[in-house]
């Protein structure tokens, strides 16, 4: 019998329809792919356990090492306290300090003036968070509070959070001192450098309405930021125009002596003295930046005196008027008025005045002597040295403000920052060749009055072990509760640490 060969060529590849012979195929490939799949998974399994763990089976989150609230709250104290017009080194104490109130040990800082970096570590790694500053520096009355809120958090440790919010009310805190005391605050601030610098009846109505001017100007560019940028420049050129152009009404024949008195309220003295004090104690990224954004405002204050005299032409010669000198007893009241009128404009605390007036006569009076005994340059250092010591046995006293209210004040009157416009202006006006030793000796003042700081925070205390201060407490008696806990150290040390 003849077999059937039917029944095979179905099977033979020659006679598979060609749709079932794609999907033998697919299937194939499908299997195949499932393998390697598999074996793909053991070998990951067995180098790396972690790396395909079912999502079920992951790790909860880890809480961070310090809580968001304290981060929160250590970042705004220190852009406040920059604010506060402290040095970086001083700011990095403070912040240490609080971080350890909370037993926060792993908290490191990175203070410029610009902003504060602040810098989480543990065994499971670390983190890093900033807040810029910004560069308007607090009035008197904020800084108070901010040094009051210091205190309460280090006796009391509130919650974070609620310090944060305390704080926040502080730096909004509206302008408690009217319009018209403004005003008149900058007169009499005017007024009293004037009769420090220029004691001449001539030039008194001269300071008022110069004082006057530029404090309006002041006030318009709070609302107005281009004209906030620019302020220096029509500072210099509205108070050259007023003196140069009214100089024997203004200026008793001598339109020169009215600049330095006028611009004192721009004068960026404290950023010097800081930028100094910080190259000095190794902060070089902020002493540099410091001292380079002060002499940039000593430049355009200067370029806008040569833009009044640019605009206002050749100038007729002018015989100085025979004035007459108001006595010795006009640097005294000078120094009254400045702490007056400082007092004032910047909204000094209540009750504050006594105190920042016992600082400024001990700062004129080692400034007078050193004057003395071994001219200018002794003087600012003397000035400087003693305002520290005693702006630290102030704060001892009950209701008296903190170091720093009282401290602040002594630059406006040791003014490191006038000889510096003094002698660029005269670079540029007079174009004289000689004119370049001003400029240097403009630059040791101020790094005479910031050695003297450093010096008379070294009094005051040390890293190691207090020195004056073991000597106070030995005559005052031990530290009560109007002893602060930050407000008692000594301003302007980059080595403080918070008492």
């Amino acid at each position: 019998m003849e077999a059937r060969p039917t029944s095979l060529s179905r099977h033979h590849p020659q006679h598979r329809p060609a749709t079932r012979g794609r999907g033998a195929l697919s299937r194939s490939l499908y299997g195949a792919t499932r393998k390697a799949a598999g074996s793909m998974d053991r070998w990951l399994r067995r180098v790396g356990p972690g790396a395909v763990a079912p999502a079920e089976q992951a790790p909860p989150p880890e809480e961070p090492p310090i809580s968001a609230d304290l981060l929160d709250l250590l970042r705004h104290m220190g852009v406040a306290l920059i604010r506060s017009g402290e040095t970086t080194g001083r700011v990095k104490d403070i912040l240490d300090e609080l971080a350890r109130r909370y037993e926060a040990t792993e908290v490191h800082f990175f203070v410029l003036p610009t902003g504060v970096f602040v810098r989480v570590q543990d065994s499971r790694g670390s983190a890093m968070d900033l807040l810029e500053a910004d560069s308007d520096t607090l009035r008197l009355d904020q800084i108070a509070a901010l040094y009051e809120l210091i205190d309460r958090i280090t006796s009391e440790l509130p919650p974070p959070a609620e310090a944060t919010a305390a704080l926040e009310d502080i730096l909004a805190s509206p302008q408690p001192t009217p319009v018209w005391r403004l005003l008149t605050g900058n007169v009499v601030l005017t007024v009293g450098l004037g009769l420090m610098l220029n004691p001449t009846s001539t030039a008194l109505l001269g300071y008022i309405v110069l004082g006057l001017a530029v404090q309006l100007l002041i006030m318009a560019a709070d609302r107005f930021r281009l004209l906030y940028t620019s302020l220096p420049v029509l500072a210099g050129a509205v108070v050259t125009l007023l003196s140069f152009g009214f100089p024997n009404a203004l200026g008793g024949g001598n339109p020169s002596q009215l600049l330095i008195p006028s611009v004192s309220s721009l004068l960026p003295g404290a950023m010097l003295t800081n930028g100094s004090i910080e190259l000095a104690t190794g902060s070089m990224i902020a002493g540099a930046s410091r001292t380079i954004y002060g002499f940039n405002k000593l430049v355009l204050l200067a370029f806008g005196v040569l833009v009044g005299l640019q605009l206002l032409g050749p100038l007729p010669t002018v015989s100085p008027q025979a004035g007459h000198g108001l006595g010795w007893w006009t640097p005294i009241l000078g120094v009254l008025l400045i702490g007056l009128g400082h007092s004032r404009r910047a909204s000094a605390p209540p009750r504050s005045l006594g105190w920042l007036l016992i600082v400024l006569y001990a700062a004129f009076c080692g400034q007078q002597l050193g004057t003395q005994l071994g001219g200018g340059l002794l003087g600012s250092f003397l000035g400087g040295m003693v305002a520290v010591p005693v702006a630290y046995l102030v704060q001892r006293f009950k209701d008296a403000p903190p170091t720093q209210v009282v401290f602040l004040p002594a630059f406006w009157m040791l003014v490191p920052g006038g000889m510096s416009l003094s002698g660029i202006s005269a670079l540029v006006t007079e174009n004289d060749p000689n004119g370049l030793h001003i400029l240097v000796t403009a630059v040791l003042t101020v790094l005479a009055i910031a050695l003297g700081v450093l010096v008379g925070s070294g009094l005051v205390t040390s890293t190691r072990e207090p020195r004056l201060q073991g000597m106070v407490e030995d005559w005052l008696g031990p530290g009560t509760e109007t002893q602060r806990t930050t407000g008692s150290s000594e301003p302007g040390s980059a080595s403080q640490s918070s008492q």
